[in-house]
């Protein structure tokens, strides 16, 4: 998966918010998304992902537009969302909206609630499961019809350490078997554990794009370079 920045800002009420950006990188695997609280990632992210649109320039993947090609990628929020209606419906919606036949859909709910350790939960309301189980939940039903990128927006930020645990055992397995991750998290220690690249935003730019290796021994950036002494 290739993601390319064309000259891209994001403005609002007379303010730009996210902006200019121009880069292009080609993902490995896990790509983290670093930064200050209120440096841009998570408008960066809905960017990616199609879910606002940029004021100027263009966002691509793999040569076509991100609207285009919204059916490649999952996308998990920081916070709950669940709909009103059991964990195996909330699972089976995007391919229910794929049009997938019953017997396919019957049978991917069985290897994603299986995936998730939420077998025993199917038929249980959604929102009576607890942060951790609702961040599973959404992982799985973002990885239900298969796609090539699942893009989060700091996953685990509100979850206690056994949950937080369990749900990186899932995204472990999940790039194991060849998804891609673009992942803001706020959590240093998290992105040093899982990421193969960083990409590092200050100030609704993105100041730097590298190998993690190299970003957290020597960050090329100054404000890279702040941020990661000041933590």
């Amino acid at each position: 998966m290739e993601l390319n920045f064309n000259s891209v800002s994001f403005r609002q009420n007379g303010d730009t918010l996210l902006g200019p950006v121009d880069f292009k990188i080609k993902f490995e695997g896990i790509t983290n998304v670093l930064g200050y609280n209120g440096a841009g990632k998570s408008l960066f992210l809905e960017l990616c992902h199609s879910m606002i649109q940029p004021t100027y320039g263009s966002v691509y993947w793999n040569g076509h537009s991100a609207r285009d090609t919204k059916n490649l990628r999952g996308f998990i929020f920081q916070h709950r969302v669940t709909l009103y209606r059991s964990v195996k419906k909330n699972i089976a919606l995007p391919m229910q909206t794929a049009g997938w036949n019953k017997q396919l859909i019957k049978n991917r709910l069985e290897e994603l609630l299986f995936m998730a350790n939420l077998e025993t939960k199917s038929n249980d309301p959604a929102s009576t499961l607890s942060g951790g189980e609702v961040q599973r939940m959404a992982l799985v039903r973002a990885l239900a019809t298969y796609p090539k990128m699942v893009i989060m927006d700091e996953p685990t930020s509100s979850l206690d350490p056994s949950a937080t645990t369990q749900f990186e055992d899932l995204i472990s397995n999940s790039a194991n078997s060849g998804v891609k991750f673009l992942w803001a998290t706020h959590n240093i220690n998290q992105a040093k554990r899982f990421a193969n690249d960083i990409i590092f935003i200050s100030d609704g730019k993105v100041s730097e794009i590298s190998e993690a290796k190299n970003f957290f021994k020597k960050p090329s950036s100054i404000n890279a370079q702040n941020y990661i002494k000041g933590l």
